[in-house]
């Protein structure tokens, strides 16, 4: 068998491993009745019980703002830190850096960083433990470390350190240098890892069940408690979310080429 023949097979099995799961999902919410090897029937009642549920739209609101504020806190957060590690001249202590930057928030199972969350804002005068605030600082600790890895990369296929001291030597303040220079070159680094973020702010649930009080009901913590109501209609608010991560993914595919 040739090389390249093989080469297809494995991308084609990669693409079932991914796909497969999602198709099935989807397939399910639209069918009646599913027990064999073949659904039967067509409906769209369960998408209907979705929109005619009281606590979906509030949930989904919900979703919405503390994913993208977790986006936008990332951004303010990660772009300016990324860009002053760079400068950093001691190579080790950089490489250091980054490598805790990009890795430390993964080492941590979900269940560490939601007790942590929950004792370091649980006094006076940081209590917000329960709240929106917390789920979104969550969320974006979470979605910390591939927002600086996508930054991170731009920055450095752009030099830079080059750029913004071509621009401070025009008489470029930092605000400007960020604004004029380096956010414009690295704009597709930062979709990348808004996309991320979004995606993983939009489906968390493990620290969110932790950290979120009764009124900061999000999507997912909806869904885990229909999944024991009605497996059907489930099925329909978890298509949903794939239908909300891909129309995601299409927005900032369609402005990353706009860009580039």
């Amino acid at each position: 068998m040739k090389a390249k023949t093989i080469d297809r097979i494995i991308i084609i099995l990669a693409l079932l491993y991914i796909v497969i799961p999602l198709t099935m999902l989807i397939v399910y919410s639209f069918s009646t009745f599913w027990q064999g090897l073949l659904p039967k029937g067509f409906t769209l009642k369960w998408y209907s019980f979705l929109f005619n549920n009281p606590k979906i739209f509030p949930s989904l609101v919900i979703s919405l703002v503390v994913a993208f504020s977790a986006v936008i806190l990332d951004i303010v957060i990660v772009l300016p830190g990324a860009y002053a590690i760079n400068y950093i001249e001691n190579t080790k202590f950089k490489s250091l850096l980054k490598q805790i930057f990009s890795i430390l928030p993964l080492v941590f199972p979900p269940l560490i960083i939601g007790l942590g969350l929950m004792q370091s804002f649980n006094k006076p005068p940081f209590q917000i433990s329960g709240t929106i605030y917390i789920v979104i600082i969550a969320h974006a600790l979470l979605g910390f470390p591939f927002m600086f890895r996508n930054i991170d990369a731009s920055l450095r296929t752009i030099d830079e350190i080059t750029l913004s001291e071509a621009a401070a030597s025009l008489g470029a303040s930092f605000l400007q240098r960020m604004r004029r220079v380096i956010i414009p070159n690295i704009m597709p680094g930062i979709l990348s890892g808004s996309l991320l973020v979004f995606a993983i702010s939009f489906g968390e649930f493990e620290v969110t069940s932790m950290v979120a009080g009764f009124k900061t009901r999000t999507l997912p913590l909806v869904l885990f408690q229909q999944l024991r109501d009605d497996f059907r209609a489930a099925s329909a608010m978890a298509a949903f979310l794939v239908y909300i991560s891909l129309s995601a993914l299409l927005v900032i595919t369609t402005l990353q080429r706009k860009i580039e």
